[in-house]
């Protein structure tokens, strides 16, 4: 019973803003149920807060869904014993962001609530359990493409650079790292026409720095390896500081984790580097794009941003739809599904300057409620899967700037 006092507390306040919100003012489409999704969180920060009050005060109010949130949940342990305190409490089903899929699904599934998880690893081996919706984390392949887009708007072929590509956990195998780095490899060696002497996907898997040869003059380095190991961060900053290299691409946050590294180096070198990375909306990167370094550029070149509150979007999306009896809109072959959104891409600071104000408040979220209801059975009785992959597959930054008109 670890921190449920308090949790009751947050639950009896959010349930009663709830219902403040819903007031009568909500069409309900005839014989809609009211429903309690329990939600596990690995952390509380920010961007947490940000997407309880998107759960709690956009979609709960427009399907009629309350929300029972947890506390910081440490391990898979905690979650089942929040798993089961929920279900006592009468929650009808779970939405985990905690991404060990395995014991947390099988208990579910033992309980009978259906479970949706952020996450982008698909496990197996609980595919095919009965309660198991499928997962809503970023879509791999849509990570790749990505860095695809942009890459291909920031390097040019006529200009050859030399890179340095933050692999992070690509030779341990984190899928994300993985589908972002071979994607840099690929669309570097399209864009200047490079033939590496070993393939892509032996390259990304790499577990040490490691010169790549490319055939040509341009360099290409691979350094793989974790922020919080000891030493990591100085050894990238040494490698720059070598002045061998144009371009940084990064899986990780550069402008919170290598920011310091990158601009000592370019003021001592007099260099411009150009960096693309992965980033989140915030203050950090609004800096980055907005700050010039030491040679007058961008602290920030472009940036890869994944929009959370488009997970949690089609996560209670597939469990609104499997609870009020249409689990086969959700999963036609019985098999967990997959819901995973892609990356924003943001090519410069006036782009992020538009996409900055998603998720600050009403009329500002990824999918508002209605949007959300559109794609529920028990609302539209004419939706189909395809149409339902169909508004997945558009949200990019494109897309939202044309629905949210920012």
């Amino acid at each position: 019973m670890k921190r449920m006092s308090k949790l009751y507390l947050v639950i009896s306040l959010l349930l009663l803003t709830t219902a403040l919100f819903a007031g009568g003012s909500q069409e309900k489409a005839a014989g809609a149920e009211k429903y309690t999704i329990a939600v596990g969180w690995y952390a509380i920060d920010a961007t947490t807060q940000t997407r309880m009050t998107y759960l709690s005060e956009e979609l709960g109010p427009a399907i009629g869904v309350d929300f029972i949130f947890s506390d910081v949940i440490d391990d898979v342990g905690e979650m089942i014993t929040f798993i089961e305190n929920s279900y006592s409490a009468g929650a009808d089903a779970v939405y985990s962001t905690i991404t060990d899929i395995e014991q947390i699904t099988a208990k579910c599934n033992e309980l009978g609530l259906y479970i949706a998880t952020t996450t982008s690893r698909y496990a197996e081996d609980v595919a095919g359990m009965q309660y198991n919706l499928g997962i809503t984390g970023v879509d791999l392949k849509k990570v790749g493409a990505a860095y695809e887009e942009l890459l291909s708007a920031k390097l040019k072929s006529s200009e050859p650079k030399n890179f340095l590509i933050v692999s992070g956990g690509s030779g341990i195998g984190v899928t994300s790292h993985i589908e972002a780095t071979s994607t840099m490899l690929r669309e570097i060696q399209k864009i200047y026409g490079l033939k590496y002497s070993q393939d892509v996907d032996t390259l990304t898997r790499l577990r040490a720095i490691t010169d790549i040869d490319t055939g040509t003059d341009i360099k290409i380095t691979i350094a793989p390896g974790f922020p919080n190991m000891d030493g990591y961060v100085q050894g990238i900053s040494s490698l720059l500081q070598t002045g061998d290299y144009d371009v940084m691409l990064s899986v990780y946050q550069t402008t919170s984790v290598f920011a310091t590294a990158v601009e000592e180096v370019e003021a001592a070198l007099n260099k411009n580097i150009i960096i693309l990375s992965t980033a989140t909306f915030g203050p950090p990167t609004k800096t980055a794009f907005e700050t010039l370094d030491p040679t007058g550029h961008p602290s920030l070149d472009g940036a890869v941003i994944s929009g959370l509150t488009a997970q949690d979007a089609f996560a209670i999306m597939m469990i609104y739809n499997a609870l009020s009896g249409h689990v086969d809109l959700i999963k036609p072959d019985g098999r967990a599904a997959i819901f995973g959104a892609g990356m924003l891409v943001v090519k410069d600071k006036d782009e992020y300057a538009r996409l900055e104000k998603l998720d600050t408040g009403a009329g500002t979220w990824s999918y508002t409620g209605d949007e959300i209801k559109q794609l529920l059975a028990a609302y539209n009785p004419s939706i189909t899967n395809a149409d339902i992959y169909k508004v997945l597959d558009s949200f990019s930054t494109e897309d939202l700037i044309k629905r949210r008109g920012f």
